[in-house]
């Protein structure tokens, strides 16, 4: 059975969740060039092609440093929580909590006091 390490938001923090969930998209997805595969990596799309939809825009541009210092400015307990549950990485979540010796109850304790400080260090900028 599955341990569950992510807290239940409450309805004054889902904007909160929200905005780190895009953070995490953004911070993920930054770097990547955007080409389709093939075995020798020579495909390239065709110039017309009108009938795509353009690629979605993940968050703002000024919202993504401003949410960053925002991050830095919580607590480091708090923060590594955060970073882990927000921005996926190759290892999964679990592991990296195991590895940090970080057990589920202290996880969604630490995830919601760091989205609650989170979010109010937000406010004070916006």
């Amino acid at each position: 059975m599955k341990e569950n390490f992510a807290a239940d938001i409450p309805a004054h923090l889902r904007e909160a969740d929200e905005l780190l969930t895009r953070y995490g998209r953004w911070a993920c997805d930054r770097g990547h060039r955007r080409r389709c595969g093939s075995a020798e990596g020579r495909y390239r799309s065709p110039a017309n092609d009108d009938d795509r939809e353009p690629r979605e825009v993940l968050q703002p541009d000024f919202e993504a440093p401003q949410c960053q210092r925002t991050l830095a400015r919580v607590p480091d307990l708090e923060r590594v929580v955060l970073t882990i549950m927000y921005v996926p990485q190759r290892v999964p979540v679990e592991q990296q909590l195991r590895l940090l010796r970080v057990p589920p109850r202290l996880c969604r304790e630490r995830h919601l006091r760091g989205l609650q400080m989170f979010w109010t260090l937000w406010q004070m900028t916006a």
